[in-house]
């Protein structure tokens, strides 16, 4: 055989040899995602870490009672906003909205669970803020499907709907609807213009030790806020539990966007998690479970 014979069957040597190490290099690729759709059952889609995140948030608080129907119900993620470094989780059932919680990434990778509720009107609930907009003149029940709008989330008590209609923008309080005293120059002043990662902490906690909640009652029957009483120390742990224990009123007052606009809202009870996190729940058009933190960086109590 020629010398020109020999290179070709060296070189088809080399092709046949490259060809099965590919295919043996693509079976072994493939072999681990086949395993987790089969784990999943035939045909689903592998969880990601978020669902599964959520999921395990679900098993621990649907042992409660009032978030009992979230076991069997349809969770839906969306991002909390452009460019933003959380997710919206709305759990429906049977068409209704059941409750909500709000998600954020964490730089190291994980997950922190932010506030969450029961109630009609999950947080960025579109039938509340449709109804609002009738409700306020700003658009006639014909012209509700001609609104653009979207969602911003900076902390509990700035979360809005930036909302447009025609030539003008409107901002919505995103649990309550109410429109807000606020513009895009603003709500960039409030925000520092953008949403980051949280930096890493503890593990999220998988169970809840104690769950208390006590009778609604209106935030407004009293304005210790106006009569410059001294705010209720709440950083102090042990005196905040002993006196929603004893179901004493507590209220919340947060002023986000300055002197233009006031919250106050009854504190009906707390959840404690496993790992010491204590939430507090706020009757806000529904129940509403916040970070202990977050509400000490935002606002104060009064008694």
């Amino acid at each position: 055989m020629d010398r020109a014979g020999r290179r070709r069957r060296t070189s088809l040597r080399f092709a046949a040899t490259v060809a099965i190490a590919a295919l043996l290099w693509s079976s072994a690729a493939v072999r681990p995602a086949a395993a987790e759709l089969a784990a999943g059952g035939a045909g689903a889609e592998p969880q990601s870490k978020l669902e599964r995140q959520v999921e395990s948030w679900v098993a621990a608080l649907s042992k409660q009672k009032p978030f009992q129907d979230w076991q069997g119900a349809d969770p839906h993620i969306a991002a909390l906003g452009p460019g933003t470094h959380s997710w919206l989780v709305l759990f429906t059932k049977e068409g209704q909205d059941i409750g909500y919680m709000v998600v954020h990434a964490v730089v190291d990778g994980s997950f922190q669970l932010g506030e969450y509720g029961t109630g009609p009107y999950s947080l960025f609930s579109m039938q509340q803020l449709k109804r609002s907009l009738v409700y306020s003149g700003l658009i006639s029940a014909e012209e509700v499907g001609l609104i653009t709008a979207s969602k911003r989330y900076a902390h509990p008590f700035a979360a809005a709907w930036e909302v447009r209609i025609g030539e003008q923008t409107y901002w919505l309080d995103a649990k309550t609807a109410e429109q807000l005293p606020v513009d895009a120059a603003q709500w960039a002043s409030l925000t520092g213009g953008g949403d980051r990662p949280l930096p890493a902490g503890q593990a999220a906690a998988s169970r809840v030790d104690a769950l208390r909640l006590n009778e609604l009652f209106d935030a407004y029957e009293k304005l210790p806020w106006l009569t410059k009483e001294t705010p209720f120390p709440a950083e102090d742990v042990r005196k905040l539990q002993k006196r929603l224990d004893e179901g004493k009123h507590l209220r919340y007052v947060a002023e986000p966007f300055g002197d233009a606009m006031l919250y106050a809202a009854p504190v009906i009870g707390y959840q404690r998690w496993a790992d010491g996190r204590i939430d507090l729940a706020l009757d806000m058009a529904g129940t509403r479970f916040i970070p202990l933190d977050a509400l000490l960086a935002n606002g104060l109590f009064y008694r």
